[in-house]
């Protein structure tokens, strides 16, 4: 019994320090630049109509951003938040070096997205890299 838990304990901190590991090299390495939330991406990947307040009426909005030094098989999470509750959730596995990614939020039936505050948060692993804050009102000229 007592060789049992002594090899579960030394599983668990293998898992331990593997996890521990990841989250150091992703944490020491990899970076994100340029945020911003817009109206849409171009033809070229490039944002269009980038603002932190957004007119009701709104169909769509999208996470633009660019990164480098990504390591082999990283897997980005980029999760959207209205009201502080979870609505969306992506995940993408990066290129190796650099790039740019967009991440776009809409509804499935077409209709404008709600009116209120909204954020968009960029992971990798267990590190939290982004929290990017925005609005949609009905105010007129936002």
């Amino acid at each position: 019994m007592f060789l049992i838990m002594v090899g579960f304990a030394v599983v668990v901190l293998i898992a331990t320090s593997f996890c521990a590991i990841r989250s150091r090299k992703a944490a020491g390495s990899f970076e994100i630049h340029n945020i911003v939330v817009c109206d849409e991406v171009d033809g070229d990947m490039r944002p269009v109509g980038t603002a932190s307040a957004f007119s009701y009426g709104t169909r769509q909005l999208c996470l633009w951003f660019d990164y480098s030094r990504a390591g082999d098989g990283e897997n980005l999470r980029v999760r959207w938040y209205f009201r502080g509750r979870p609505v969306q959730s992506q995940e993408v596995v990066l290129e190796p070096g650099g790039g740019a990614k967009a991440f776009c939020l809409l509804l499935e039936d077409g209709s404008p997205l709600p009116t209120g505050p909204y954020s968009v948060r960029i992971s990798l692993f267990d590190r939290v890299f982004s929290n990017t804050f925005f609005e949609i009102s009905d105010q007129p000229g936002l």
